[in-house]
């Protein structure tokens, strides 16, 4: 039975839409890379193509930064300094390496 009063979180709101989203670019990201080793070897067309499959992917880790920073957040939220501490340690560590991940592609 379906619950009739709103009880859902803003952390459930951004987990569930940055999954929706990441599955999405995720998954048209691969499928342009597919289309481009099927179908066009080289010239602008493949270029393209790998241009869009990279910005999906950078859309797709940027949700999926999203849906995991607001959840890991309220893990740690009422917990000690050190705890903060290394959480934005993580945080810092995984939003370099989604930019260094994109950036070396383009």
């Amino acid at each position: 039975m379906a619950r009739r009063y709103s009880s859902v979180t803003w952390t459930e709101i951004c987990a569930f839409w940055g999954m929706v989203i990441a599955g999405f670019t995720h998954f048209f990201g691969g499928f342009f890379r597919a289309l481009v080793k099927w179908a066009f070897d080289d010239g602008n067309v493949a270029r393209i193509l790998n241009r869009i499959a990279d910005i999906c992917t950078l859309l797709g880790n940027i949700a999926l930064l999203v849906a995991i920073a607001l959840p890991a957040y309220q893990f740690v939220k009422y917990k000690t300094k050190g705890w903060k501490v290394f959480y934005w340690i993580a945080f810092a560590l995984f939003l370099v390496g989604v930019v260094f991940g994109v950036v070396l592609q383009f």
